[in-house]
């Protein structure tokens, strides 16, 4: 009789582990994967993303473009300036925007003839080039700025006065530059430098 009870407990545990085996592959069925309703969800999600990040990521990049135009533009105003001490002539720096490049153009003077190589930085964003004072900007083809034999700024709105160039990207954002009489150049992330 023990024994019967024994084998009817073994016989009884089997059939529970056997039923419990059972259960787990049942759970885990052979087909795993994302339902259609799944995909749809994270395709709008994604969809809406991107929506709200597109703008913000077009102004950030028009913003930088006008920036790398400005300091483009200050660089060759600065290379122009040592060119100018270094050589011990007077050089002047023609600042244009043509079909979306940046274009700035070296020449002595005196003679006329080209003292650095021609820059040209394409920036489509870029779309403006003004002329101060800064009180009336207004637009120009083309923006001169001449530094003499001893690197001092020459001609502009006098020899006292701040020589005022700025850019506009097409968000209508403007940064501003000024060419002191000491012929230091400097920027600012403003439509005026003071």
């Amino acid at each position: 009789m023990l024994f019967a009870h024994l084998w009817d407990a073994r016989c009884m545990g089997y059939s529970i582990m056997k039923k419990i085996r059972r259960h787990k592959t049942s759970l885990a069925s052979p087909e795993t994967g994302f339902t259609l309703i799944e995909m749809l969800i994270v395709v709008a999600i994604m969809g809406i993303a991107v929506l709200i990040a597109v703008p913000n990521y077009l102004v950030w990049q028009s913003r930088s473009e006008l920036r790398e135009a400005v300091t483009e533009v200050q660089n060759q105003l600065l290379l122009a300036r040592m060119a100018a001490l270094s050589r011990n002539t007077p050089v002047t720096v023609a600042i244009s925007i043509v079909n979306g490049a940046v274009l700035t153009t070296t020449t002595n003077a005196a003679t006329g003839a080209q003292v650095l190589a021609s820059s040209s930085v394409r920036l489509p964003h870029v779309v403006d080039l003004k002329v101060g004072p800064s009180a009336a900007w207004t637009s120009a083809a083309t923006a001169n700025v001449s530094f003499n034999s001893m690197g001092m700024r020459s001609g502009g709105p006098g020899p006292t006065l701040n020589q005022e160039l700025a850019m506009v990207n097409d968000k209508g954002v403007q940064f501003a530059m000024k060419v002191t009489p000491r012929g230091i150049v400097n920027w600012c992330q403003d439509s005026v430098c003071s």
